[in-house]
């Protein structure tokens, strides 16, 4: 993937953006794990956090503004492309979302861009589950628990590409899909992953808690691997 290369007017993104999305392959076997979803809400949180912020800056705002990832055009045009194939269910190449990651990983603010983007994506994943399912959900107040819970699995699994199940009193997830360990080898990009599967949790299940990851390949272990545990203090 092309790199960046600081220019005179700031940071030229162009070639890193281009090598990631200028051209989207859609992909319909679900077993390639990388829905649209993904994509879409790396780039949202990308252009939320470089968002300019009301100080009265705006002189240096202006400076710095070419150097901001969030804030370049081509992000917004693939904000609009992945958004229109997040809505009809549509997947990516997987090499997409790999450079993608990777190219998060290189700014200084990547361990708050990671779990920022992964909330929202977990939402959206939420947003795709069965409507039925959902229903089942709210009218069953006995198997209403198992419904959620259910749906959570599904939703994981189809979206971020992470098995969920229970083992006693707590849930754990993995990741068969090394992509963040391709994208970041000492397992930054995990924290997208846990945080969507945390937020899936919480939204059918009602879970309030940590999601801990336990294990990681960036680690030296054998899989990516998560724990719910209680929660953690501010």
């Amino acid at each position: 993937m092309a790199d960046w290369k600081p220019g005179p007017r700031g940071t030229n993104l162009r070639p890193a953006l281009g090598a990631i999305c200028l051209q989207v392959h859609v992909i319909s076997d679900s077993r390639m794990r990388s829905h649209a979803i993904v994509p879409l809400a790396l780039f949202e949180a990308i252009r939320l956090l470089d968002l300019p912020t009301d100080d009265g800056l705006g002189e240096f705002h202006d400076e710095f503004e070419a150097k901001r990832l969030g804030t370049n055009r081509a992000v917004a045009a693939q904000i609009a492309r992945y958004a229109a194939l997040a809505r009809g269910g549509k997947r990516v190449d997987p090499e997409e979302v790999t450079a993608l990651l990777r190219l998060l990983g290189r700014r200084a603010d990547a361990g708050r861009v990671y779990p920022d983007a992964g909330r929202p994506a977990g939402r959206m994943a939420a947003a795709e589950a069965s409507g039925l399912l959902r229903f089942l959900r709210r009218a069953l107040p006995l198997g209403g628990r198992a419904v959620g819970a259910a749906l959570a699995r599904r939703a994981a699994a189809d979206v971020l590409g992470v098995r969920v199940a229970r083992e006693g009193q707590a849930v754990v997830a993995a990741m068969d899909d090394p992509v963040a360990i391709r994208a970041t080898p000492e397992g930054a990009a995990c924290a997208f992953f846990g945080s969507g599967t945390a937020e899936l949790l919480r939204t059918f299940t009602g879970f309030d808690g940590a999601l801990l990851h336990v294990s990681c390949r960036g680690r030296g272990d054998t899989e990516c691997r998560w724990r719910t545990g209680p929660p953690t203090e501010e």
